[in-house]
This record gives structure tokens, C-alpha cells and sequence, in this order.
């Protein structure tokens, strides 16, 4: 299906409601099965949020927006249209969802390090009881540790010294930013493990904030410092648990240091490589890849230059910003409480995920969510069923994404689409506009 969506790019930009709605206002449907597979291993209440986030997006404030000449350029246009318009409103529910929801893993971490620890210490200011399980030949040496940490922070400040220059962030602010990283990464982790969610987007913000008043004026330094702080708090996250998964199949810890280290290293020549090539084969941003995370990095780094917001945005920000701090609120406070119903409380983050991405991104993933619900709820629970769900969803996201890299290089070698019959000017990839 992608291969032949490659040929036909209408495949994957079909006109939902009609060539008028699908060219002035976005609404295409990609009928995706990387995106079903996404959304079976999202699971239906997040894709529910995220759909959910989009029809008052797109369906409400975009137009909203357009016809009272708040947002006056071409609807998808990131800086003058509406969709940079209700980037702002996107941006505040996450800023409001993260920081709500890292409140009682603040404290919990303040109770644990300062309260607790009093118990666990004798009269002699020795510890009690030691946890560890595993013999010190299968565990990862501290001094490697200290010695890693240290060599890649120098290593980083250096090289984002060398490519950035003095006129784009200090290596002081540069070692600064990876320090807040790790400090914000124990707060995405431990966020993470008792809510299954990981606020990067929130914690990338605090980052960027804190370098808005160290180096006012630094956009450069802005994206740097919260880019570290986000990607930071991501990988603890995963690594979080891969290491959790290999500890309950007792792994050995100093093998799967060993994997993460040999998979880091050739991530970095992949990653660039593919990069690079997808770059000179597609329009970056474009409508294959729009990137609109990027968009939103750059307005709250502009926003705290330039303290300008588009016109009546900051009304929609504060209110929506009030209203998902009450839910937020709520849905910790569920979560936490381990209540039944936690889990139909819509998130923030997904919420604000529909504003982001047009129409074609949530709706698919909606699929995906309702065929998850609906297998469950035939089987009797994800207890009974399995994970056999998960692997066929896991086989839609590798499939596409293994084509994709096929689809790279007829386009590399200049064989382009057979047809781009059916297609709505520029909303279909690879096909002019």
C-alpha cells in the first residue's frame, strides 16, 4: 500500500468532505496502516483526545480564526494562517498539561529525598537494606558511568561550540543546558513510570524559559538549551524502559549498556545519512513532512524575543490554558488513585497533538484506537487478548517505515509518481503543486 501510495500519491491524501474542505481548509484522510498500527498501539482514549483536539482545532478555531481576520494568510500557512494561529492555543494546553502533571512527581521525589531517606538510614548514618539483585559482574561499573557522562558533555559542548559559535550559545550555557537536562530527565522518567506519559514537550519548555532569561534575546541558544533538556528527558524515558523490560527477563544490565552503546554509536551515521537523503529528495518542511513541532520550538523562542502573539491568540491561551489545568488535575489526581475512569479523562498533550498535525494525522490513528478498543473488549481485556494485537500493529509501522526507505531511492534516482490523478494541489506529496 505505501509503495503503491508512492505511484498514486492520492492513496494517502483522499479528499474527505469533497475537494473544497481538502484544499482551503486540510481535511484529507491518509488511509495509512503505519497510522492504524500507531493508533492500535496508542490505544483508544489517547486517539479519542488527539481526534478530539482536532475537530476543536480544525473544525472550530481554524476556521474561527480565518473569517475574523485573526489569522489572514492561506490556512496552512505556520506564521500567517491558521494553522500557526492555533499553534499558540496548542502550545499553551501542553505547557499547562505538563506542568500540572509533573506537580505530584515534584513532590513525591521532594517526600522521597528529604523525608524518606530519614528512615532508611541508621544511628550510625549507614543504610539498611540494599535492593540490588544482581552480582557486580553483570552490572555497569559507576566509574563508567561518571566517566561517559563527563567525556560526551565535553564532547557536546564542544561540538555545538564548533557549529554554532559564541554568537550562537556559550559553551557555559551549553554545559548549563546539559545539566538541566538531567535534572528535568528524573522528573520525565519518574512521570513516565507512574502515569505512562512523558512530558518532554513541557519540560523542553521549562528549559527554554529558563535560557529566555540567561540569554535574552538568543533564539539559537533558546532551541539549543531546550532541545538538550527535551531529547534528554525522551531518551531517559526510553531507556527507562528498556531497562525495566530487561531487569523483569533478568538481563544483564552491563549487556544491554553494551547494546545501547553500539546501537548509539551507529544511530549517529543512520540517522545523518537518512537525514541528508530525505532533504534532497523532499521538501523539508513540506507536504510530505511538514514538521510542525519544529514551528512551535521557534514561536515560543520568537514569543520570548519579541513578546508578540498573534491577535486575540493570548485570549485562547489563557482560557484553554485554565480549563486543561483543571483537567490535568483531575486526571493525575485519577491516575494516581488508580480510578477506572482515569483513563476516558482526555489528555492534554494528545489534545493539543489534533491541533498540531492536520486533519489526515489523527484520523487514522482514530482507526487504529477503535479497532484496539473493539479487539479488547471481544477477547475480554488486554489480559486475555494478548499481544498479538500489538505485534500486527508493530508489522503496519515496520512495513511502511521499510518501504519508505524504497521510496527513497526510486525518488533519489529521479523515478517520480505514475499519476497524480485525483490529487488536491499541494496537499499531495511528490506531486507538483
Amino acid at each position: 500500500m505505501t509503495l503503491a501510495a508512492y505511484f498514486f500519491p492520492v492513496i494517502f491524501s483522499l479528499p474527505l468532505f469533497g475537494r473544497y474542505l481538502a484544499r482551503q481548509w486540510l481535511w484529507t484522510f491518509t488511509p495509512s496502516l503505519s497510522y492504524v498500527g500507531q493508533g492500535i498501539i496508542m490505544g483508544f482514549p489517547t486517539t479519542l483526545s488527539m481526534n478530539l483536539g482536532m475537530l476543536v482545532g480544525w473544525g472550530i478555531l481554524s476556521p474561527l480564526s480565518k473569517h475574523k481576520g485573526w489569522a489572514p494568510g492561506p490556512v496552512g500557512d505556520m506564521t500567517s494562517g491558521a494553522r500557526g494561529w492555533i499553534l499558540w492555543t496548542s502550545l499553551a494546553i501542553m505547557c499547562t498539561d505538563s506542568l500540572v502533571s509533573l506537580g505530584p512527581v515534584i513532590g513525591e521525589v521532594i517526600y522521597t529525598k528529604l523525608l524518606k531517606r530519614a528512615v532508611s538510614l541508621g544511628e550510625d548514618g549507614e543504610h539498611k537494606e540494599d535492593n540490588e539483585i544482581e552480582t557486580d559482574e553483570r552490572l555497569v561499573p559507576m566509574r563508567w558511568v561518571l566517566w561517559g557522562l563527563g567525556g560526551s558533555i565535553t564532547l557536546g559542548t564542544l561540538l555545538v561550540w564548533m557549529v554554532f559559535g559564541n554568537e550562537g550559545i556559550k559553551p557555559w550555557a551549553t554545559l548549563l543546558g546539559f545539566v538541566m537536562g538531567g535534572l528535568l530527565s528524573v522528573l520525565g522518567v519518574r512521570a513516565l513510570g507512574e502515569t505512562d506519559l512523558n512530558p518532554v514537550s513541557g519540560l523542553g519548555k521549562i528549559s527554554q524559559l529558563f535560557f529566555a532569561w540567561i540569554q535574552p534575546g538568543n533564539i539559537v541558544a533558546n532551541i539549543i538549551a531546550g532541545g538538550v533538556a527535551e531529547a534528554g528527558a525522551q531518551q531517559a524515558g526510553d531507556l527507562m524502559q528498556d531497562l525495566k523490560t530487561g531487569h523483569l527477563i533478568r538481563a544483564s544490565p552491563r549487556a544491554q549498556f553494551y547494546g545501547q552503546l553500539i546501537g548509539s554509536s551507529l544511530s549517529i551515521i543512520v540517522t545523518a545519512t537518512a537525514y541528508t537523503l530525505y532533504n534532497r529528495a523532499y521538501q523539508i518542511p513540506g507536504p510530505s513532512f511538514p514538521a510542525p513541532t519544529a514551528y512551535v520550538w521557534l514561536g515560543l523562542a520568537r514569543l520570548l524575543r519579541d513578546g508578540e502573539l498573534p491577535e486575540k491568540s493570548n485570549v485562547f491561551m489563557m482560557a484553554f490554558a485554565i480549563v486543561f489545568a483543571l483537567i490535568a488535575a483531575a486526571k493525575t489526581h485519577a491516575t494516581l488513585r488508580h480510578r477506572w475512569y482515569a483513563k476516558w479523562i482526555p489528555s492534554g498533550v494528545a489534545f493539543a497533538i489534533g491541533f498540531l498535525n492536520t486533519p489526515s494525522f489523527s484520523l487514522a490513528r482514530l482507526v487504529g484506537g477503535f479497532i484496539e478498543y473493539l479487539y479488547y473488549r471481544r477477547v475480554g481485556g488486554q489480559e486475555k487478548g494478548g499481544i498479538k494485537l500489538i505485534i500486527i500493529a508493530s508489522g503496519f509501522v515496520l512495513g511502511e517505515g521499510v518501504v519508505s526507505i524504497i521510496s527513497l531511492i526510486l525518488r533519489t534516482f529521479g523515478i517520480g509518481v505514475a499519476s497524480c490523478w485525483g490529487c488536491v494541489p499541494g496537499l499531495c506529496g511528490g506531486c507538483p503543486s
